[in-house]
């Protein structure tokens, strides 16, 4: 339900509300003038402040009834919502999906394979940054890249693409060509603003080529290699050894102004993803919306009825009965008793 739409059947609970409770204080005005005497004292008058009582009563229940239907009706979540929002921080995820990833040589025993622990990777960095204003990109590459998803806030979606999808089998067969996959993969993000992205390249490093490198365009604000996979020794596959070389992957950081880091058995440093976990200056601390003034509505409201019966009870009058001890109460007066007739 949109925000428009929802303002006219919360108006109307509220007017229904409004009426109600107005015929409910004109009978309960009637019924203290009956008895004001007894409620007031003498002058049969509560002090002129309690006057408003009635009307604040009112609308607080007419402000509790029009907040209550905002609420309900409102659709979802905030964090639901929020995915709609402006991006102002993108994260490109560049996952090496060639079959060398499916070796078991990583993580700290060296059993587990190298696409598990790249997507241990992955959810890590997304865990920390949660912001709904952070927009997740994502490609695969293998001799090329390959775009999965593009701007998305479902951390879910972005997991199970990392996580236990074969998309080696989207591509021929052949050797990984980083080097072609990191340039196309500079065009994909071409459009976002300027220093906004941060491109996480997750690989083992079987084979980087040492030409054809273009730069990445102006739309990245930080880019890190992450090699995945034994760096010491390595494994027989396709007819030659497969190992992490993280010599050719820290230059390649370096000719790409980025950084290189061995996920191998440590995760990404947070001082690494500092642009993309830091709070965002051009995001308002607070938002007045609807359901945010629904909220502030039903506490003035609540609020209003719950402490006007505790104001009128020691504040609405200043007469006070007098209040007569049991001590101070005279014993009756004996009885003799009766003369007995013989």
């Amino acid at each position: 339900m949109t925000h428009a739409s929802l303002l006219l059947p919360a108006l109307w609970a509220a007017l229904g509300a409004l009426a109600l409770g107005s015929v409910a204080e004109a009978l309960h005005a009637r019924r203290c003038r009956r008895l004001g005497r007894l409620a007031f004292g003498p002058g049969s008058r509560a002090r002129r402040w309690t006057a408003a009582a009635p009307g604040l009563r009112v609308m607080g229940l007419a402000g509790m009834v029009w907040a209550l239907v905002v609420l309900l009706a409102h659709d979802g979540s905030s964090r639901a919502r929020e995915r709609n929002v402006a991006a102002t921080r993108h994260l490109m995820v560049a996952l090496d999906v060639s079959p060398s990833m499916e070796l078991a040589d990583a993580g700290d025993a060296g059993v587990q394979t190298r696409r598990a622990r790249a997507a241990a990777l992955i959810k890590s960095v997304m865990e920390r940054a949660v912001s709904d204003r952070v927009k997740i990109t994502m490609a695969c590459f293998y001799r090329d890249a390959m775009l999965l998803v593009r701007e998305c806030a479902d951390r879910e979606l972005i997991w199970n693409f990392a996580d236990n999808l074969p998309l080696h089998l989207a591509f021929l067969p052949g050797k990984t060509d980083l080097v072609k996959s990191l340039n196309s993969i500079g065009g994909m993000i071409r459009e976002f603003p300027r220093k906004s992205t941060t491109v996480l390249v997750i690989t083992d490093g079987d084979t980087v080529p040492d030409s054809g490198l273009k730069p990445m365009p102006s739309a990245v604000g930080e880019l890190i290699v992450v090699g995945v996979g034994e760096a010491t020794r390595g494994t027989f596959i396709d007819g030659h050894l497969s190992r992490q070389d993280h010599a050719a992957l820290s230059q390649l950081a370096r000719r790409l102004g980025g950084h290189y880091h061995n996920g191998n058995a440590k995760q990404v440093p947070s001082d690494r993803l500092r642009r993309l976990t830091a709070p965002d200056d051009r995001a308002r601390p607070f938002r007045l919306d609807l359901r945010t003034l629904a909220i502030f509505v039903l506490a003035g409201g609540a609020l209003l009825v719950c402490v006007l019966p505790v104001l009128l009870e020691w504040l609405g009058s200043a007469w006070r009965p007098a209040r007569t001890s049991v001590s101070e109460t005279p014993p009756p007066a004996a009885r003799l008793p009766a003369e007995v007739v013989l």
